[in-house]
């Protein structure tokens, strides 16, 4: 078996690994939130644009005015639907690295189990061997005083 203080290297990796991953994962989440307050801030926009639009209309558009009410409209609708795709691909970037994450953590929490296996391991060894010393004595002790 590995020498413990290998594995705590290599565990040691691994938790830098994990560490790093987090970050990543927090990083692209805050991007998927940061593009859904933009889509918030979009549409709460469209909204009022258009609620105020609707109140002009009593006022009697002319008709370029109403031709770039609809221009600007469709040009927002355009914005919103490319703020939907942004935060699909940023959804589809978390999922990758949570995969990822969990891909390093696995792994870690791996090694980290190895290592105690083979610290039990060893310690079993030893009080086996302390055992069979204790075992010996006495054995010694009780022939002494038999003669």
């Amino acid at each position: 078996m590995a020498d413990p203080r290998q594995l705590a290297k290599v565990l040691e990796l691994a938790d830098k690994e994990l560490e790093a991953a987090q970050l990543q994962l927090r990083s692209a989440q805050s991007q998927a939130n940061a593009l859904r307050e933009q889509l918030k801030s979009l549409e709460a926009f469209r909204m009022d644009y258009v609620r105020q639009a609707a109140e002009k209309t009593g006022d009697k558009l002319a008709a370029n005015h109403y031709q770039q009410y609809y221009h600007f409209v469709a040009r927002l609708d355009g914005a919103i639907d490319q703020q939907h795709q942004q935060i699909q691909a940023a959804d589809q970037a978390v999922g990758q690295f949570q995969q990822q994450w969990q891909k390093i953590q696995q792994k870690q929490k791996a090694l980290a189990l190895l290592i105690d296996k083979e610290h039990a391991r060893r310690r079993a060894r030893a009080d086996r061997r302390e055992q069979v010393e204790l075992d010996e004595f006495a054995l010694q002790q009780f022939l002494r005083r038999q003669t």
